[in-house]
């Protein structure tokens, strides 16, 4: 197993050690309301799922949208009272762009919402950058205002109070819950803050890892996979390839005056525009495919079972046309966009792309590198021809 695959082993386990800890604690959390039930202090309508949930959750393949549903679906869970239900919105942040960006709720969506992003200076969040943690407010109409949409407004009527609740990791703020709920669970939770703050600890653990998972094999800049695992994952295509005798495509795609444009607009300029081409590629292939920054300005993308003019999969949508039909596209996407770079100014990018071919049975002897190498090869030939244009064997 490589070192990367044991890295990422690991972190899976941390995250489930993470995880079993959030379940313990919301056994205290059902222990504590059940007695309190008990004793007329709270009354609370507590269901057999709230628990087989959980476990169910423990027992299935973690992945970071994985472990976002199980941290709202927790704080739903938590936060509903026996009269009325909670709704929660999770948020995370992109420190790019200053931002909350709306990821997944619990009974709330992003189309309640009076916008899906908020900036992190904006009000109530502007506080959790001095103060990171829980924080309670109880004023309706300032969750009413900042939030909702006015035609939302109807699926408050049980809802007086919200919470903020920080996702902190290394005393950076990577996210944050807001909860709006009753009164009686606010008042409960208030009480029980304890348990809450040792609840989102672990939470914050568990997102943490989930995130070092992604980044260990994410390019930081692009967002798409980094150039390690490319190679990973290509050999195994390829193994795939040689064993079920599928083909196998590689596109190698790079812009066009790259280094012209960052010596006239500036390296953040030029950040921005390797962003918004990877975006444009991994908006415009296949959930099968893979993205991968290789290096520089250049991009690779791997298409499985894709022949050179058809895939031998059934062809539906993106998939029609193979690896050539695939390449003009993206090609003519880049080239059509006009990205901006700066307030009021927008720019026209060309890209060059080479394509590598695995097919049988002629090509049952090529390799990963040498399938590699080949597309880089029609590259440089599609660069030597005049760029923007696609090239292939």
């Amino acid at each position: 197993m490589s070192a990367t695959n044991l890295a990422i082993l690991g972190i899976a386990i941390g995250i489930g050690i993470a995880l079993f800890v959030i379940q313990e604690i919301r056994v205290i959390l059902l222990k504590r309301r059940l007695g309190d039930a008990i004793v007329g202090t709270e009354k609370r309508n507590i269901q057999l799922s709230y628990l087989i949930k959980t476990a169910e959750a423990l027992t299935s393949v973690l992945s970071k949208e994985k472990l976002l549903r199980i941290i709202i679906e927790t704080i739903g869970d938590i936060t509903k009272s026996d009269r009325a239900s909670s709704l929660c919105a999770l948020f995370l942040t992109d420190y790019n762009l200053n931002t909350l960006i709306y990821t997944t709720g619990f009974n709330l969506d992003v189309t309640m919402l009076c916008r899906p992003n908020f900036k992190i200076d904006d009000q109530p969040f502007k506080v959790l950058k001095k103060n990171k943690d829980i924080i309670f407010f109880d004023e309706k109409e300032k969750i009413k205002n900042i939030f909702f949409k006015e035609s939302k407004l109807h699926m408050l009527q049980d809802v007086d109070c919200g919470l903020l609740i920080p996702l902190t990791v290394e005393n950076e703020v990577m996210g944050v819950i807001v909860s709006f709920l009753a009164k009686s669970s606010f008042e409960f939770l208030k009480r029980d803050i304890h348990l809450l703050r040792a609840l989102m600890g672990e939470v914050s653990i568990a997102l943490g890892s989930a995130v070092q998972s992604e980044l260990a094999v994410l390019d930081r800049l692009t967002k798409v996979y980094n150039h390690t695992y490319f190679e990973g994952r290509l050999e195994q295509e390829v193994a795939r390839s040689d064993r079920y005798k599928y083909p196998v495509s590689v596109l190698m795609i790079d812009i066009d005056h790259f280094k012209q444009i960052n010596d006239t607009y500036g390296h953040q300029q030029g950040d921005i525009i390797l962003q918004e081409v990877a975006r444009i590629i991994k908006s415009n292939i296949r959930v099968v495919d893979l993205c991968a920054r290789y290096g520089g300005e250049e991009f690779a993308v791997v298409l499985p079972e894709t022949d050179l003019t058809g895939s031998s999969e059934r062809e539906v949508a993106k998939e029609i046309g193979g690896a050539l039909a695939k390449a003009k596209f993206l090609r003519e996407a880049v080239e059509r966009a006009e990205i901006r770079i700066t307030e009021g100014f927008r720019i026209k990018l060309t890209v060059s792309i080479g394509i590598g071919i695995k097919r049988f049975p002629e090509g049952s002897h090529i390799t990963k590198d040498y399938l590699i190498k080949e597309a880089d090869r029609q590259l440089y030939r599609a660069k030597q021809e005049g760029r923007n244009r696609v090239c292939h064997p």
